[in-house]
């Protein structure tokens, strides 16, 4: 039963597919919930409340911040080096959050309309034929899907950070004994300068705003960010799969010898009117995917352009902590994890990037393939299907001052400079060790 609630649950089998009332707040209640923990309410906007959440991760994040700043301050001090980069890594990794939702608060207003906007494309293709529903239907199952599959990996990593520290614990409380001089384990290493951390209640509180920030500040710094982008960026590429079918069906069902009548005969006037209806689809339809994609650019780029910069030293920095613990015979997993983490993150956007653009030009050579030239009815839209061509050759890509074109060469530059740094890093380590 259990097993059959899941399923029906992950495949989305009990929503009805034929009530076009039903839209993609419905088909997707996380929206709501995730943007809910940036700050944006859809009931009752404007509502002071609001900054109670990011205001409290904000400021956890920033104290994090301040700490690592310290700890890699002492690493490298005393050319421990595994402990400097493994809190530089936390300071990259938190210093993201107040970037990720000063830009989702001060955009907000852009992001509602776009979300507004993608439930209504939602509906209106509930009203089409089954071909078009369908593929966009499908298009909505694998977001949905990919969104629970990336939710589940953040909590995982998540839940193993504090889950290991409380396992130690726990061992240490039931079999360890005195004479074994153990010190009581934080989720990651601590120092102060003149103090010791894991004395009580130092330790306590410590602990405690560690587990919190595993709980709360890393899922909300990799999945609500990734999954809003990549949700927005599938929505509008299956947006543009409903105009590669409008393009393919252009002149179907069409006379195509009214082009010899008079151009004030109702014939030809009644063909010219279904041509420019659904000329004026496509080009509302290709439009509309410009604008969202100029205010996506607006929304998220400064955290893309902070995750483009600082990415490579990120994974650097991970995978030299898997080194290091492989060196001294041991296996992160914790790190081997959050290292195939911030790869993932930076390959998601970098991948669809790629993919809507490949889907951009695609929607040129669709039109291109349409018939045109084989029909005596391609003169009558001549000038129209030209203009749309030649715009669609224009790489539709997310823009924003600082940021490169996000697509897959840039994510391979980013790992070939990680791949440097990391060389360099390891070499630098050994001859001072």
């Amino acid at each position: 039963m259990t097993t059959k609630i899941l399923k029906n649950f992950f495949t989305k089998s009990d929503f009805d597919r034929d009530c076009p009332s039903d839209g993609i707040f419905e088909y997707h209640p996380q929206i709501r919930v995730f943007l809910i923990l940036n700050g944006i309410f859809f009931h009752n906007a404007d509502s002071y409340i609001r900054f109670v959440w990011p205001l409290l991760v904000n400021s956890l994040a920033l104290v994090g911040t301040g700490f690592e700043l310290i700890f890699i301050y002492h690493g490298i001090a005393t050319n421990d080096y595994a402990f400097a980069t493994e809190s530089f890594c936390y300071f990259i990794t938190l210093f993201i959050i107040p970037v990720i939702n000063t830009s989702l608060l001060v955009n907000r207003r852009k992001l509602m309309d776009l979300l507004y906007s993608m439930d209504r494309d939602f509906q209106y293709v509930y009203s089409l034929g089954s071909k078009y529903r369908n593929t966009f239907l499908k298009g909505q199952l694998l977001i949905w899907q990919l969104c629970i599959l990336w939710f589940v990996f953040i909590l995982m990593i998540s839940f193993m950070y504090f889950s290991r520290t409380l396992a130690v614990l726990l061992y240490q409380s039931l079999f360890a004994t005195q004479t074994e001089h153990l010190i009581r384990p934080l989720i990651s290493p601590f120092w102060l300068p003149y103090d010791d951390p894991y004395r009580t209640p130092n330790y306590e509180v410590f602990l405690t705003l560690q587990i919190i920030s595993s709980a709360i500040v890393i899922p909300q710094a990799f999945c609500v960010y990734i999954y809003i982008l990549f949700h927005i960026l599938l929505h509008y590429y299956y947006m543009m799969s409903m105009i590669i079918y409008d393009c393919e069906v252009l002149f179907n069902d069409l006379d195509h010898g009214v082009v010899e009548l008079s151009k004030y005969d109702p014939r030809r006037i009644e063909v010219q009117f279904v041509l420019n209806g659904r000329m004026r689809r496509i080009v509302k339809w290709h439009n509309l995917v410009i604008r969202s994609i100029e205010k996506v650019s607006s929304i998220f780029g400064p955290p893309l352009v902070y995750q483009v910069m600082f990415s490579s030293l990120l994974i650097c920095l991970t995978t030299y902590q898997v080194a290091d613990s492989l060196d001294h015979g041991n296996l992160n997993v914790i790190f081997v994890m959050y290292s195939v983490a911030t790869c993932v993150q930076l390959w998601i956007p970098c991948y669809l990037g790629t993919l809507f653009r490949d889907k951009a030009f695609a929607v040129g050579d669709a039109l291109w393939s349409s018939g045109w030239h084989a029909t005596p009815l391609g003169r009558l839209l001549r000038n129209d299907i030209t203009l749309v061509i030649m715009r669609t050759q224009q790489p539709l890509t997310i823009k924003f001052t600082g940021l490169p074109n996000l697509d897959l060469e840039t994510f391979c530059s980013i790992m070939t400079s990680a791949y440097s740094y990391f060389n360099l890093l390891r070499r630098y380590s050994r001859d001072n060790t």
